[in-house]
C-alpha cells in the first residue's frame, strides 16, 4: 500500500512539475510576444516622429514662402500706388 500511495505521489509531483514547466513556458512566450509588440510599437512611434519632423521642415518651408509672397505683393502695392499719385498729380 506504501508503494502504491509512493507511486501516486511520486506521479503526482511529476505532474505537478511538468504542469508548472509548461505554465512557464507559456509565461516566456507571452512576454517574448509583449517583448515583439513593445518592439513594433517603438519602431511605428519612431517612424511618426520622423514623419512629423518632415512635415514640421515643409510647413516651416511653406511659411517662408508664404511671408516672401505677401512682401513681394506689399512692395508691389507700394510702387502701384505711387505710380497713380504720379499719374493723377499730372
Amino acid at each position: 500500500m506504501k508503494t502504491t500511495m509512493m507511486k501516486t505521489a511520486a506521479m503526482i509531483l511529476s505532474l505537478g512539475l511538468f504542469a508548472g514547466c509548461a505554465t512557464n513556458g507559456g509565461l516566456e512566450e507571452g512576454i517574448a510576444n509583449a517583448q515583439a509588440a513593445a518592439d513594433a510599437a517603438m519602431k511605428a512611434a519612431k517612424e511618426a516622429q520622423l514623419d512629423a519632423a518632415t512635415a514640421q521642415g515643409s510647413a516651416d518651408a511653406a511659411l517662408k514662402a508664404a511671408n516672401s509672397a505677401k512682401d513681394s505683393a506689399e512692395a508691389c502695392n507700394e510702387r502701384c500706388g505711387r505710380m497713380s499719385e504720379k499719374a493723377m498729380a499730372k
